[in-house]
């Protein structure tokens, strides 16, 4: 059995699409995609406190919550189904993981608007 469900827009292989998501994910998830984060990651035990800065993404991790928002001008191109420039930006949300146990919808919506905030 996974330890966690993953999903996007419209499924796939490896993920579920988000209208199967419960309610309070869904909800996590129009945030998310309202304040251009592109993935939100919800851990069910490894915590961590800081903030990450690749060549695509700046990650926020508070918690057991990691939110990823795309560079404005990132220096590696960002690939999901389609490979985008060094000068766009993904339009939307892409990914979201929460562990297949318990975990607090509040404290990740407060992390996914302090990371975007």
């Amino acid at each position: 059995m996974k330890n966690s469900t993953t999903y996007s827009q419209n499924g796939s292989k490896t993920t579920e699409p988000i209208r199967l998501a419960p309610y309070s994910v869904q909800l996590v998830w129009k945030e998310a995609d309202e304040n251009g984060a592109a993935i939100v990651r919800v851990r069910s035990n490894q915590t961590r406190y800081d903030t990450t800065s690749g060549k695509t993404f700046r990650g926020t991790h508070h918690g057991l919550v990691s939110v990823y928002t795309p560079h404005r001008n990132p220096t590696k191109k960002l690939w999901f189904k389609k490979l985008l420039g060094r000068t766009e930006t993904n339009p939307s949300m892409q990914i979201l993981e929460v562990p297949n146990t318990s975990y607090d919808i509040e404290d990740i919506l407060r992390v996914v608007n302090y990371a975007v905030g």
